[in-house]
């Protein structure tokens, strides 16, 4: 006998109990429900009582519906749960080694994660991210972790790169999984298995590598070539590679070469070099003191050809300039700060060097721009000593104010650095020299925008470099908060790309250490204003809450502010609130996003959430837990 129409007036039936007996006499679904009851009915005496009772149901007045409801219920319910039945059908057999561990998870935690992973469409990535930060252990459970390795191979590139840092991060327990089944003639998917397998293991993986090479086809044989190059053991075989190898896989082997080191090795490359100038590109990750010559010395003379009111160079010249500035990479000797003291006492010539049609090709910002980038990744020196006194020397080149800045950072006491460099923030619009002002304002933005707060390290960081030498004095906060002159640049913020928000709100709140009460107690009302005027509701609602604020009295309207939004996203935020706000106040930011109605109308979002909420209030006010979003996901319509 099939059930299944038992079933779905069971679950028509709990609506009605969470919605309300109004609108039964509007559920289609239950009306047809009851007709497919009328076969069940005939051949039961049990279900013909149901079917009794549901079309009483439907038929009696308002003031009955309650009472009939539950008796209804309470029956259906009854013979729906002796039909059930545990286990399926088979021998028992052992977990397969390596393809994860056994869990005290019910399936109906990990649900969301598991459709993210095995699905296609918008918003996985968030979900995905969202169970890392709260249930690391979910991705180590037996029915999770085959998922994730086949989501190497998911067709959003995003997504599949995201699965990659996840396995690397859960470290050597997934080898099994990831080697189980590999094919050497696969697609993306097994090149990003070797990836991962090559940054678990490292020389231990070498072995395996050379092993699978002879096999290897087009994305997998470039993956393990690339990989070849962590053992300084392979030179000779990467060297007869680059000799043999075509296209993508000569490019892996070029790439591979430059992790290598000796003289065979610099000999290959003052060739390739001479004979395939972009080729150059391959060495920006080597600091070997080969590499770091061979780049200085390169750039320099290209410079060199077009300053002194030389030629202008033609398109592909500039592109091979171009190339050549993003080979300096991360390096460091005294020959590259030779080549940056050479630079700078040519740079207003190298800032006039035009294309044919007196474009500037802006080869002294994108010097620049590296010198910086060199200086964040190298501790106390020469380079830094000189990047600290750079802005001191050169007041002109306004924008080395941003790496004088960032090396007094990692250098002086940060009361010192505040009282030097906080006086370029504008807190009144200047009348006198205003655009210069302006520009040391942005510049030093920009710079300040680069530091956040890093909780699990409990110090700031500058973006890409080292944590800075002392935390920011506080004053730094109250400053911002007061700044005049903000560039109005919106940025996608890291919770779930849900909505934006103004690049310097993003940057200030990510600056503010949420351990110091006075610096809280300027952000948390400088945020809600921001929400009140621009919205932002999910970021700057996250934001107060790190700080020990609360969203409540703006949610509401900040959400109007943007689109609406998926049911996920607000009950992710909601859920959050629940870990640090009173379970009272977390009711009222439901009624708040009740209010509002912006809740997506595709599909069955919106009547999701008039479902949802109104039931949640309910449960907090019982003193029961914020729900789990499976039990949200239930009441779609």
């Amino acid at each position: 006998m099939n059930l299944q129409p038992l079933y779905d007036v069971k679950t028509r039936l709990e609506y009605a109990a969470i919605a309300g007996v109004s609108l039964l006499g509007e559920d289609f679904r239950l009306q047809r429900g009851l007709e497919a009851m009328k076969p069940l009915a005939a051949a039961s005496p049990v279900l013909g009582k149901i079917n009794g009772g549901l079309a009483k149901l439907l038929a009696a007045p308002p003031e009955q519906r309650p009472g009939l409801l539950l008796d209804v219920l309470a029956l259906v319910d009854a013979v729906a749960y002796t039909q059930a039945r545990a286990g399926v059908d088979g021998e028992l057999e052992p977990l397969p080694v390596g393809g994860g561990t056994y869990r005290q998870i019910s399936y109906g935690q990990i649900s969301p994660l598991l459709t993210a992973l095995t699905t296609t469409g918008g918003g996985r990535m968030e979900i995905i991210q969202s169970a890392w930060d709260s249930h690391p252990e979910f991705f180590e459970d037996y029915r999770v972790l085959p998922a994730v390795v086949a989501g190497l191979g998911d067709g959003y590139g995003e997504l599949a790169e995201l699965n990659a840092r996840l396995l690397k991060q859960l470290g050597p327990s997934v080898l099994p999984a990831l080697k189980q089944g590999f094919d050497p003639a696969g697609k993306k998917e097994m090149a990003r298995r070797v990836e991962v397998i090559a940054a678990l293991e490292g020389e231990k993986a070498m072995p395996w590598l050379r092993e699978v090479l002879p096999a290897a086809k087009k994305d997998v044989r470039a993956a393990v070539i690339t990989a070849l190059g962590g053992d300084g053991g392979n030179t000779a075989l990467l060297l007869d590679l680059a000799k043999s190898e075509r296209g993508a896989n000569r490019d892996a082997a070029l790439e591979a070469l430059a992790k290598q080191d000796g003289p065979e090795v610099r000999a290959f490359w003052e060739q390739e070099l001479a004979a395939h100038s972009q080729s150059v590109k391959f060495l920006e990750p080597s600091s070997a003191d080969w590499a770091v010559e061979l780049v200085a010395g390169g750039l320099r003379q290209r410079l060199e050809k077009f300053l002194d009111g030389g030629k202008c160079p033609r398109y592909e010249e500039g592109t091979d300039i171009t190339t050549w500035c993003w080979a300096i990479g991360k390096k460091d000797s005294p020959v590259m700060l030779d080549f940056w003291r050479w630079a700078d006492s040519r740079m207003e010539e190298i800032d006039e060097i035009r294309n044919e049609k007196d474009n500037s090709y802006f080869f002294g910002v994108k010097l620049t721009d590296h010198l910086r980038d060199v200086m964040l990744h190298t501790g106390p020196g020469p380079l830094r000593d000189y990047c600290l006194t750079l802005f001191d020397r050169r007041p002109e080149m306004t924008r080395y104010l941003h790496i004088s800045f960032q090396a007094a950072l990692l250098s002086l006491p940060a009361a010192e650095v505040y009282e030097k460099y906080s006086p370029y923030i504008i807190t009144i619009r200047p009348l006198l020299d205003r655009e210069r002002k302006e520009t040391l304002n942005n510049v030093l933005l920009r710079a300040l925008g680069e530091v956040y707060w890093n909780r699990a390290q409990n110090r700031h960081v500058i973006v890409r470099g080292q944590a800075v030498a002392e935390p920011l004095d506080p004053r730094w906060i109250k400053r911002l908060t007061r700044a005049s002159c903000k560039p109005n640049m919106r940025r996608y913020c890291p919770f779930g790309g849900v909505d934006e928000v103004n690049g310097f709100d993003k940057n200030l709140a990510e600056l503010a250490n949420p351990n110091d009460p006075e610096q809280c107690a300027q952000i948390i009302p400088y945020l809600r204003k921001r929400m009140a005027e621009a919205g932002g509701w999910n970021s700057l609602s996250r934001y107060l809450l790190q700080f020990g604020g609360s969203p409540k009295g703006v949610l509401g309207e900040a959400m109007k502010k943007g689109k609406p939004v998926y049911v996920y996203y607000v009950w992710d935020l909601l859920n959050e609130a629940s870990k640090v706000l009173p379970a009272g106040e977390v009711a009222e930011l439901c009624r708040e996003v009740l209010d509002a109605k912006w809740i997506r109308s595709q599909g069955r979002e919106a009547g999701m959430a008039e479902l949802a909420l109104p039931w949640t209030i309910e449960q907090l006010k019982a003193g029961k837990p914020f729900p789990e979003w499976d039990e949200w996901n239930k009441m779609r319509p």
